[in-house]
């Protein structure tokens, strides 16, 4: 279901709520634990405690001493933990400790949704990396002792009620804006009617108005690095269509310079799924970079601009579409190059694919431990793991001595460099570290790396973006 991504976020707040449930039950290693009366025990007659991801309804239950009850967390069915420190206090074999600071939980690791038992648990990578551990949640109203959320995928107390403008199951959102309330007849019928009103603006151009006489069928609960806010809830919204003529991009942003009509605004790829959500913005300012987006032909995407307040917000959106044309010589969409020529042996392909060998036989040589550069004057070609969708300069390193060094590319103001390095130039996988500060914009990257005398590593200084390269100083040193 659409949210089942978001229980990776509800498993950090079923951390830090852990202290509270962990009070009021045993500690690890008392009665149910470790100790008397739990496995290994020697109470005659008592229950087998119960390993981690196990269904419980009490903490003595659990080997660990904590049972995430499904009415402190949403779980159907309840999920055995344990608190748990990487270092002091490890879980079972099995589990992973998911760290959230002195509250940490043990969780059962997974390889695949066949390997959590439990009633409707999934198994989440929870950091994007391949972390996978089972996290409760719900799929259907029967496995709750209230009712399942199909919102937020948990167990509430409470099931949605679609017309009384409240927010019943709390989780943010209300009426027709849950999935809850969404199928039921008076609730598609306003969906389909603000759908079929969408404003068109395929075409490009500036949009401009207010909410006063939008809809208020939509709303949507978004993620940004700080958690999770809902967005237009009880709200009015106005809903925009963009029908691509072509495949290209489509570039657009949604400003307002009202203080008092400021407002939040997202994208979905359906106008009436809200599992099509691509992300969330706040109102941006005169100046902010423009959203860019690859399309391609005939695909639809609807904007939905919604007040943060009872007051109607102002607005202006613009919207522009650029076509991508391979030989053009301007780099669009999903085009790696565009050097405007159809050699197919020089550094862009013929099919504006970067040819990766034939930049790499560029790469600058490092003879001092400090050189400026700038990525505006670089290639467009190549991107880490951790981002750099703009222009980059290579470099080639040679030490001199083994040992671990520190790189720092340090940027001047207003461009945001992406640093990393690799031990084969055109090879991804040879990747041995990746920086890029994603909440430090514009600040000086640095990776430590071990290198071996005489063999030499490459060294991209990268770009977040097209609009973010510049000037820069690349600098390495001993690592300390």
């Amino acid at each position: 279901m659409a949210a089942r991504a978001a229980r990776a976020a509800r498993a950090a707040r079923a951390a830090r709520a852990a202290r509270a449930a962990r009070a009021g039950g045993h500690g690890q290693g008392g009665e149910g634990g470790q100790g008397e009366g739990g496995q290994g025990g020697d109470g005659e007659g008592a229950p087998e405690a119960k390993a981690d991801g196990e269904a419980c309804t009490a903490n003595e239950e659990c080997l660990g001493g904590l049972c995430l009850t499904e009415e402190s967390f949403g779980w159907a069915g309840g999920y055995c933990s344990s608190l748990c420190d990487e270092e002091l206090l490890p879980c079972e074999e099995g589990s992973e400790c998911l760290p959230r600071g002195s509250y940490s939980l043990c969780l059962k690791s997974c390889a695949s949704a066949d390997d959590c038992g439990g009633v409707a648990q999934a198994c989440v990578d929870i950091d994007g990396a391949g972390w996978q551990m089972c996290v409760g949640g719900c799929d259907a109203d029967e496995q709750c002792q209230g009712s399942c959320d199909d919102d937020s995928e948990f167990c509430v107390a409470e099931g949605e009620t679609c017309d009384n403008g409240k927010d019943d199951d709390g989780d943010a959102l209300q009426d027709c804006e849950e999935l809850d309330c969404s199928a039921q007849a008076a609730c598609s019928d306003r969906i389909d009617a603000a759908c079929t009103g969408a404003i068109d603006v395929s075409e490009g151009g500036t949009f401009s108005g207010t909410t006063e006489d939008g809809s208020d069928a939509f709303g949507v609960i978004c993620s940004d690095i700080f958690g999770t806010y809902p967005a237009g809830s009880g709200l009015k919204e106005k809903v925009f269509q963009f029908v691509a003529p072509a495949k290209g991009v489509i570039r657009f942003g949604a400003y307002s310079d009202d203080p008092e009509g400021l407002f939040d605004w997202y994208v979905r790829t359906s106008c009436d799924d809200a599992a099509t959500l691509l992300g969330c913005l706040q109102a941006f300012a005169p100046g902010d970079p423009v959203v860019e987006l690859p399309v391609e032909a005939d695909e639809s995407y609807f904007i939905y601009i919604e007040a943060l307040s009872a007051a109607d917000a102002s607005y202006e959106l613009d919207v522009t579409f650029v076509e991508q044309i391979c030989g053009d010589g301007e780099i669009v969409g999903t085009e790696e190059c565009d050097d405007g020529n159809t050699v197919d042996d020089d550094a862009c392909k013929d099919t504006c694919v970067v040819n990766a060998e034939v930049l790499c036989a560029d790469a600058v040589a490092l003879t001092e431990p400090e050189v400026t550069g700038d990525s505006s004057d670089g290639t467009q070609g190549f991107t880490g793991s951790c981002g750099g969708a703009g222009g980059e300069v290579v470099y080639r390193y040679t030490p001199s001595a083994s040992g671990d060094v520190t790189i720092t590319a340090t940027p001047e103001v207003g461009v945001d460099v992406v640093l990393y390095a690799r031990t084969e130039c055109a090879d991804r996988e040879s990747e041995l570290a990746c920086a890029d500060d994603p909440v430090a914009a514009r600040s000086p990257e640095s990776i430590t790396v071990a290198v071996t005398a005489d063999t030499p590593i490459d060294i991209f200084v990268d770009s977040y973006s097209p609009g973010d390269v510049g000037p820069f100083t690349l600098t390495i040193a001993p690592a300390e």
